[in-house]
């Protein structure tokens, strides 16, 4: 396991917006480091039977957002080191960010706002937005992003790159 993960820091969380790359991204560093990966799009079609967009659809983007941030709080609250790829909203909410700076070294992945609505074409689980709506968003969650972020990489960059980022 990589030096990364600490008995007060035990996860690696991997965030930033929709189809910019967290799932591939941390299922990479946690094949490098040893440890499990955990998606919470995964996760939230375990627990609901529904992906993201079909909470949105059923029972509203607040709704969502409760169960984002219900689901990384959960996987934060273990101690067994892990590789978590969050919901970005969770940034919005403080007590995911005062979870992720007591319990996780994380990972802010960042790309243009064009790479972004390519890739989000290509998943069912997520919402489709515009380029008004998704340039407005991307500029909104920045600073929060920043905040919390110990790291800022390229999601434009191979993924292997991305891994040899993190674990050095």
């Amino acid at each position: 396991m990589h030096e990364l993960f600490t008995a007060t820091r035990p996860h690696v969380v991997v965030i930033g917006l929709m189809g910019i790359g967290k799932s591939t991204t941390a299922q990479a560093i946690a094949a490098s480091s040893g440890v499990a990966a955990h998606d919470s799009d995964v996760d939230i079609e375990t627990l609901f039977g529904a992906t993201g967009g079909q909470l949105v659809i059923d029972h509203g983007l607040d709704e969502l957002h409760r169960v984002e941030s219900a689901v990384l709080l959960g996987r934060l609250a273990s101690d067994v080191p892990s590789v978590i790829s969050a919901a970005a909203w969770t940034v919005e909410d403080p007590r995911c960010c005062e979870a992720l700076a007591n319990r996780a070294y994380v990972i802010v992945l960042q790309a243009p706002v064009d790479e972004i609505i390519r890739r989000m074409a290509t998943g069912a689980h997520r919402r489709i937005m515009d380029r008004t709506e998704l340039t407005a968003l991307a500029h909104h969650r920045a600073p929060l992003f920043a905040a919390v972020a110990d790291l800022e990489l390229d999601a434009t960059k191979p993924t292997e790159e991305l891994v040899t980022a993190v674990l050095t």
